[in-house]
């Protein structure tokens, strides 16, 4: 009930704008041309919500991210600024708006504010461990969301190398050496516009590290079509099916992206037991916490990129809300 609430004041929200913006292009046969490309727009928008993995609903789904993001937002606002100058002289909000901009950067940009945002954003991942720090729960499959844990591999390069996302993969290969669970489902599909990767599955290249690591191919199955938190969890849900596995699986992603990722398989009929990693700020694994010194309130592009990450996953969160993807408990 509450999804179709949000939907309908959603939907009300942009038909209200939508209008708005129509009747502000007036009656004038100029205007036309601004109306059709609302019209265009509105179509775009459309395609993007239901189709985000489409081409066209991709491009715009990255363009609307990244006018939500908080280095897009404010470039916005500084172009939108400049607009206004002529002359000499500034006009309007102008003034107004380079001061948001700039307000907006430096808090997003300190990693004061950075990291309280991802122990925000953490706190569940974190709560999760301190509550099954005593026991090890077995599955029939540990599932590892790896997109993004390693890099594209290019002509001059036959290794394979790691992003800082990787701490997953060695955390998933500590599962299995307990004897948590008998297999890994590696779950990463196609790397977006790497044409020159020679290995463009990126599942693949993390079954390489895991064997690296000590475990046997055998045990490792690919999900190569993964590409969102959905789609690992609709492929993971079919592997297990075909399979004839139980649907209980340990799920290894990164602390911000957790929740998400457990109310998504637990959605589609998966008992999930959330296995998080990738702390940025206090790790409960080593009963270690994160202390602030002077230099953490001066912005840097660390921070700034920190934030970033856990403003996209809210609004992931709320559009996989929207959709109607999560289980109970958002």
């Amino acid at each position: 009930m509450l999804i179709i609430l949000t939907r309908i004041v959603f939907c009300i929200l942009l038909i209200c704008i939508t209008l708005s913006l129509w009747k502000s292009c007036g009656d004038d046969k100029r205007n036309l041309i601004y109306k059709l490309l609302m019209v265009f727009s509105i179509i775009l928008l459309i395609l993007a919500f239901y189709a985000p993995d489409s081409p066209i609903g991709a491009a715009v789904f990255r363009f609307l991210a990244f006018a939500f993001k908080p280095l897009g937002f404010s470039i916005i606002l500084l172009v939108y600024a400049t607009t206004l100058i002529s002359g000499g002289d500034i006009k309007g909000p102008a003034p107004t708006l380079i001061i948001t901009a700039l307000i907006v950067l430096i808090i997003t940009s300190a990693p004061v504010f950075a990291v309280w945002a991802a122990q925000e954003a953490e706190e569940d991942a974190i709560e999760v461990v301190s509550v099954s720090a005593c026991c090890d729960e077995k599955a029939d499959a540990i599932v590892l969301l790896g997109q993004g844990t390693t890099q594209p591999i290019i002509p001059d390069r036959i290794q394979v190398q790691l992003t800082k996302t990787a701490e997953r993969i060695i955390h998933a290969a500590e599962l299995y050496k307990k004897g948590l669970a008998p297999y890994i489902i590696v779950s990463a599909g196609p790397r977006i516009g790497a044409d020159f990767d020679l290995n463009k599955v990126e599942a693949q290249d993390i079954r390489r590290v895991l064997g690296l690591l000590g475990v046997p191919r055998g045990a490792i199955i690919i999900e190569p079509n993964g590409s969102t938190v959905h789609e690992s969890a609709v492929e993971t849900r079919e592997i297990l099916d075909e399979r004839g596995l139980e649907p209980t699986v340990i799920l290894v992603t990164s602390a911000i992206q957790i929740r998400r990722a457990s109310l998504t398989f637990t959605d589609l009929g998966m008992r999930t037991i959330p296995a998080p990693t990738d702390f940025n700020t206090v790790n409960p694994y080593e009963d270690s916490s994160y202390r602030f010194v002077l230099a953490d309130f001066l912005p840097n592009a660390e921070a700034l990129l920190l934030t970033t990450e856990v403003w996209e996953e809210y609004l992931a969160l709320f559009y996989y809300f929207l959709r109607g993807w999560l289980a109970p408990g958002f």
